[in-house]
């Protein structure tokens, strides 16, 4: 490979040596080329990305982002109390403060499964 050690230490007629060289001219070129190709802001771009939909997404990600007035509001919502069902299949649920009673599921005849 072109600019290794293993490249100063070979015979400076080898065959490898001279296509490496060739390798390297030939990238050298293709990169010039690439860079005469992007004008000032594409080359901005192309290294940086594009910086307007970079600020928008920071944006849309500070509008997600609620305040503090807005979470006290959300956590003052009273909610219905879940009503608890049984499951075909699984244990009896027991029913919380319901002075040891539990929840079993009944199938389509009404009786505990």
């Amino acid at each position: 490979m072109y600019g290794t050690p293993e490249f100063y230490a070979a015979d400076p007629l080898s065959r490898e040596k001279r296509f490496s060289v060739f390798v390297a001219a030939e990238q050298w070129r293709l990169q010039g080329q690439a860079l005469e190709q992007l004008d000032d802001v594409d080359w901005y771009v192309h290294v940086f990305g594009d910086a307007r939909r970079l600020a928008a997404q920071i944006l849309a990600a500070t509008n997600r982002i609620r305040g503090f007035q807005e979470i006290r509001e959300a956590r003052q919502v009273k909610r219905e109390p879940h009503q608890l069902q049984a499951t075909p299949g699984w244990p009896p649920i027991r029913v919380p403060g319901g002075d040891g009673r539990y929840l079993t599921y009944a199938d389509e005849r009404g009786m505990a499964a």
